[in-house]
């Protein structure tokens, strides 16, 4: 019988998953259930369970913390992730943590309960094979003081890498890492879907260090370490367990200040000295995309004027090549649109700074003649350049900044109107409220009514 833990901070949906599902039909039964991840590692403590079923947006501790402490401390109980959640990092997440499967709660219905249980008992029956396979495996494989370890990059391609990329010989470890006791043959051939780890002096390790040492480097290590010119990666297992890895406190606000700036766009050593620093913090990767979304939104504030179409970034980077690649390609891109043959080089610097400068004191009543002074030009001659730089006069531009990052207020927040004015520097919600109806069309009140409707349906 497969003993089941449903963890999930709804109680109605606890109690119905429990009763509607038919458990036994499927050799399968509910022994416990819980409101968080604290709770349900309590539970564990004191009870043995097969398969974890748990949401990922909970309260206390979050269905994605549960996940990679039962990794550690249960490698063999099964999780099933059953969510309300779509934000696509935490659906990359939760596979990169061995998730057997992932289900919508949207799309559970009567119908489908059969075939979802169905489906949830072949994953572990397939799993439990090569467990057994594995368990026989594993102390054979550590002989030789070393081991090749394939990771998945990409867990969405895990089947297409399993067939062209893992040799047959490999044993797997858990979903996405795979282990062999000999290296890939000289044919194996770099690729942006497997990384393949040589871990060398592994004499005199047991089996359970070893594999955790394989799962821990996955977890963080792997995404900077890999490049597509390296097929094969070596990594002392001596040199790297020595390594600190207590968790450093991330410079968020000194990031985005610095990838806010200009200096990185025209200032070729300043942009590789920032990238090796921020490559030397080693963030977890999902913590680095959230902060360049952030960053990716300020960009477009700032050159899209100036720009064909805005800068995107992916929802989910696999490695650090990848990473750097796209940043190399947007400064590229940004510093292609900000080339004007008109212009020498320093004024096409100075606006750009003057941009950047409007950006970060939207709040502030600065003048076109108090910004010339800032980046070192006349004020007429700031003026007619920046219009014929940008497209706009300066005073357009700041107003429809302002605008803008007032739309923002309006859909995003409930300040009041008096709030947001003052915001993006205005002191006179009339004012304010005046030139928002002269160039939107609506009141600010208006507005947000619109926005608000449109988003409840």
């Amino acid at each position: 019988m497969i003993r089941i833990l449903i963890v999930d901070d709804d109680k109605l949906v606890r109690k119905g998953l429990t009763s509607s599902m038919p458990w036994q039909a499927y050799g399968m039964e509910v022994v416990g259930e819980a409101n968080n991840g604290e709770n349900a590692l309590k539970f564990m403590e004191v009870n043995r369970i097969d398969l974890l079923m748990t949401d990922l947006s909970m309260p206390v501790m979050s269905g994605i913390e549960l996940m990679r402490i039962v990794r550690e401390k249960y490698p063999y109980v099964q999780i099933v992730v059953l969510s309300l959640h779509q934000d696509f990092e935490y659906v990359q997440e939760a596979l990169r943590l061995g998730a057997l499967d992932y289900i919508a709660k949207t799309q559970l219905e009567q119908e489908q309960f059969e075939e979802v249980l169905s489906r949830i008992v072949r994953l572990i029956e397939r799993k439990g094979e090569v467990r057994a396979v594995a368990d026989q495996q594993k102390n054979e494989a550590i002989v030789g003081g070393m081991l090749c370890v394939y990771y998945t990059l990409n867990p969405n391609l895990e089947e297409s890498v399993t067939e062209h990329s893992v040799p047959s010989n490999a044993t797997e470890l858990e979903s996405g890492i795979w282990y062999a006791s000999e290296p890939p043959t000289v044919s194996f051939e770099p690729n942006l879907n497997i990384a393949v780890i040589q871990f060398l002096g592994l004499d005199g390790m047991d089996t359970k260090s070893v594999m955790q040492m394989i799962r821990t480097f996955s977890k963080n290590d792997l995404f900077y370490a890999y490049h597509p010119n390296e097929a094969i990666l070596q990594m002392d297992a001596e040199i790297y367990l020595q390594l600190d890895k207590t968790a450093s406190v991330i410079p968020i606000d000194q990031i985005k200040e610095q990838w806010g700036a200009t200096d990185w766009i025209y200032e070729e050593a300043v942009f590789y000295k920032q990238l090796s620093e921020l490559k030397a913090l080693s963030m977890p990767p999902v913590r680095l995309t959230r902060i360049f979304y952030s960053l990716t939104d300020e960009w477009n504030r700032l050159y899209l004027p100036i720009m064909t179409e805005p800068i995107s970034i992916a929802d989910f980077f696999p490695n650090w090549f990848l990473f750097e690649s796209w940043l190399k390609e947007v400064r590229e891109r940004i510093g292609r649109a900000g080339a004007k043959p008109l212009f020498s080089q320093e004024i096409q610097k100075s606006i750009v700074k003057a941009m950047n400068l409007v950006q970060q004191n939207i709040s502030k009543p600065i003048s076109s003649s108090e910004i010339a002074q800032l980046v070192n030009m006349s004020g007429s001659y700031f003026s007619q350049c920046f219009k014929q730089y940008v497209g706009l006069t300066y005073t357009d531009y700041v107003r429809d900044i302002r605008l803008e990052r007032a739309k923002e207020y309006l859909r995003g927040t409930t300040k009041t109107i008096q709030w947001i004015a003052e915001q993006i520097g205005y002191s006179d919600e009339k004012y304010f409220s005046r030139l928002f109806r002269e160039h939107t069309g609506a009141l600010p009140s208006e507005f947000r009514q619109i926005s608000d409707s449109g988003r409840s349906k």
